[in-house]
């Protein structure tokens, strides 16, 4: 298969676009195309729920000192497999290491490590191998580890 140089360069720019549009405003589904091709961006429905899971959460202040979130550092695809088949790279209840990598953001085709921010288990995790994730998204909470003194 050829690629077409017009349509990878329409693809670069329409796509990051189209996505902006959504979040903007919070359509479920931006389409555009002409005669011969077309692009459609949908939003997930479980991104959908996540970010009112979210926008509820920062009306509340937390006490809870012991949990770190970790957040995308990038606008992209998430990624929580190495490969299809794969298991996640974590799962809630996993123990992780400061740095360690969570998961990856794919931005046109390159991978962007997703490290976990502190020691700790992971609590819990808000999305899911696939989904759009926008820059400083909330993508997973830690729960420090305790460290006997």
């Amino acid at each position: 298969m050829t690629t077409d140089p017009e349509w990878e360069a329409a693809l670069d720019e329409d796509v990051p676009r189209l996505a902006r549009l959504l979040r903007e405003t919070g359509a479920e589904e931006i389409e555009i195309g002409d005669d011969a091709r077309t692009i459609r961006v949908r939003r997930s429905s479980a991104s959908v729920a996540i970010a009112a899971e979210t926008a509820a959460a920062d009306d509340v202040e937390s006490a809870d000192d012991d949990m770190v979130s970790v957040s995308s550092e990038q606008v992209g695809v998430f990624m929580a497999l190495t490969e299809p088949g794969a298991p996640p790279l974590v799962r809630v209840g996993d123990v992780v290491a400061e740095g360690q990598t969570i998961g990856y953001v794919d931005v046109l085709g390159v991978a962007h490590d997703v490290s976990a921010s502190a020691d700790g288990v992971v609590e819990r995790l808000l999305v899911h191998d696939g989904e759009i994730v926008e820059y400083g998204q909330l993508l997973a909470e830690l729960r420090r580890s305790q460290v006997a003194s």
